[in-house]
């Protein structure tokens, strides 16, 4: 049975926020990818579908407003009260046609079992010539292999992820966009030690009946990691697709 993000993630938002307080900027390559598409756009509304806890919120700048969408209820639980937020499926959002000028959307589309209708919705809050981001993990790839191979094995939720692959970019075209890039990314999980990397997925993938020694080991076989001035980084990577709408 698929999961759907809001299933998987009203059971396990918990573990994933700890990993990202204990651990604050492991994914700051992430963030700073996805965000790089639209650095010096005009100012605008930047929606974040699905969102989880609201992290991509630290790295906007000045004239960027912040917007969350996100169905599990469970990652507002410490949500900061100065981040607005509406609790909806993507598929389903509660706003007005036009009404954002970005979307960004980091690493949770793998769990939706329609792209279709998610690029759809997207495509109807997007105001015309509005861009959305996408970075999330592609078929073939390490990470591919890891979580629906290892994190899967390991999670008493499992993972089966529906990864980004063939089909994305004319399911996209299909929903009113234009591709403007599509490229596989870089974005290294940095850590002081590879304990800590163990320790950080370990709660970010719910496999936390594991030690944390035996997840950097599956780490480092699986992925791999490079020593940069005396710190390990986890070879992450991600596929990231810049759109407009048409």
């Amino acid at each position: 049975m698929f999961d759907t993000y809001a299933q998987i993630f009203e059971k396990r938002a918990n573990e994933y926020h700890y990993a990202m307080r204990a651990y604050p900027h492991a994914r700051d390559a992430e963030f700073e990818s996805v965000l790089d598409p639209i650095r010096g756009a005009p100012a605008g509304v930047i929606c974040d579908m699905p969102s989880g806890g609201g992290y991509l919120a630290g790295y906007l700048w000045p004239g960027m407003d912040y917007l969350a969408v996100d169905p599990a209820t469970d990652f507002f639980v410490e949500w900061p009260t100065s981040l607005p937020r509406v609790i909806a499926e993507i598929t389903k959002v509660p706003l007005d046609d036009g009404s954002v000028d970005h979307i960004v959307s980091l690493a949770g589309l793998h769990h939706e079992p329609s792209l279709a209708d998610v690029f759809g919705e997207m495509r109807r809050l997007l105001r015309p010539g509005g861009r959305v981001v996408m970075a999330d993990v592609a078929v073939g790839m390490a990470p591919a292999r890891f979580l629906n191979g290892f994190v899967n094995e390991h999670c008493p939720l499992g993972h089966v992820g529906h990864f980004l692959d063939e089909q994305t970019f004319p399911t996209l075209e299909a929903a009113g966009f234009t591709i403007v890039q599509d490229r596989q990314v870089e974005v290294p999980w940095t850590f002081d030690s590879r304990d800590d990397a163990g320790e950080f997925c370990r709660h970010l993938f719910g496999m936390t009946t594991l030690p944390a020694a035996d997840v950097a080991a599956a780490l480092d076989q699986e992925i791999g990691f490079d020593m940069v001035d005396g710190r390990p980084r986890l070879r992450w990577t991600l596929r990231r697709i810049v759109a407009q709408a048409c």
